[in-house]
């Protein structure tokens, strides 16, 4: 993948605490999170509509559908399916991920008619059910998990910790957690809870409100392609599960979240993150120190001593677990990182573009021009 080249390490290569690997691909099956919607009695001519009548329902009848809030897409579809509304929810779901709607499509009570079909129904989803309160929240990309609990308490009249209860009392899973971890503990949640603007229904609970959030993060990793990964990766065992390969990718996304501030510079990024994956070269992230130091801020040298596993000038390879909210355009970079044979990288100029370098001497250079700009 890299092109040859001779690298001067920043630092000697320290053996990574577990190895980085990236198994084969397979089909990625989302968990449903949240409320699971149903169909409400429907009638034409005295008769209920029964989701197991659906495919024999002809066109153009009326049908009242709810659908609960926290409902994912693959839900949703469903739903629809069962009452005659579409024909596919596979093809709903798919249309959902190309258009990026997840997060945009209303829970409550509608009026719709047997086959209307997909872009019908999407029109009506994303306008809405009339009446009914609502309100808006919105969170930011980068955020720790501690911050996001922060901000949503926030935004609405529940305390972190009853926004956090349903996460760690097992009541709200993700299909892109691990097996090794609980989720009993906050930071088994980093980075699976996706940043964007919500609304909900006032009488929302903090259940729909992180399960929605859950539920979009699982939509929006299934809609990346991942068919990158066995490439990407060191397959020490071909055997080892897919989903665990992703969640080691969204690690490397989390840290291309935290390092760019260009779109551009996404796929470069991961692209440096990658390739010193590959020679085992310490990934020397400064915001994985800012992580482990728990303070936002610029790291100071002495930091770099702090034992711990998300401290990357101690340990090689990735981190535990993500750093935080991941927006769609760096699971992207992580997905499908540049091809190069860059090694570092360094902020070069005030509008947050940064220089790439394949050698150490090429990357101390931009260094002391940008600390000679007042840039770093």
């Amino acid at each position: 993948m890299t092109q040859p080249v001779t690298v001067v390490p920043q630092y000697d290569p320290i053996p990574p605490r577990r190895p980085f690997w990236l198994g084969p691909l397979v089909a990625i099956v989302v968990l449903a999170v949240g409320a699971y919607a149903t169909v409400q009695v429907g009638t034409w001519a005295g008769e209920a509509v029964r989701p197991e009548a659906a495919a024999a329902i002809d066109p153009g009848l009326p049908v009242t559908v709810e659908i609960p809030a926290g409902s994912t897409a693959r839900n949703i579809g469903t739903l629809l399916e069962d009452a005659g509304v579409i024909d596919s929810s596979v093809e709903f779901v798919d249309e959902v991920a190309v258009r990026q709607l997840t997060s945009a499509l209303k829970a409550g009570t509608y009026q719709l008619t047997t086959g209307m079909g997909i872009d019908a129904v999407l029109d009506e989803l994303v306008r809405g059910p009339s009446g009914g309160a609502t309100f808006r929240l919105t969170v930011i990309e980068g955020l720790w998990i501690d911050e996001m609990m922060t901000t949503l308490a926030r935004q609405t009249e529940f305390t972190e910790v009853e926004l956090a209860s349903p996460l760690l009392e097992g009541r709200v899973t993700s299909s892109l957690m691990p097996e090794s971890m609980s989720g009993d503990r906050l930071v088994d949640w980093e980075g699976l809870l996706f940043p964007d603007t919500y609304e909900f229904f006032a009488d929302a609970t903090p259940e729909t409100i992180v399960g929605t959030l859950v539920s979009t993060m699982e939509d929006r990793v299934a809609a990346i392609d991942w068919s990158r990964l066995e490439e990407l990766g060191f397959v020490d065992d071909p055997e080892t599960a897919a989903d665990e390969a992703i969640y080691d990718a969204l690690i490397v996304a989390s840290l291309i979240e935290a390092e760019a501030k260009l779109d551009e510079d996404r796929p470069l990024i991961s692209s440096v993150i990658y390739n010193r994956l590959e020679i085992g070269q310490g990934l020397n992230i400064d915001a994985g120190l800012v992580y482990a130091k728990g303070e936002r801020g610029v790291p100071l040298a002495a930091d770099r001593q702090i034992d711990s596993l998300y401290n990357t000038y101690l340990y090689a390879g990735l981190v535990p677990t993500p750093i935080g909210a991941i927006r769609r355009a760096s699971l992207e970079a992580a997905a499908d990182p540049a091809e190069t044979g860059f090694y570092y990288y360094v902020l070069v100029d005030t509008d947050g573009r940064h220089g790439f370098s394949e050698t150490l001497e090429e990357h101390n250079a931009k260094v002391a021009k940008a600390r000679e700009e007042g840039v770093i």
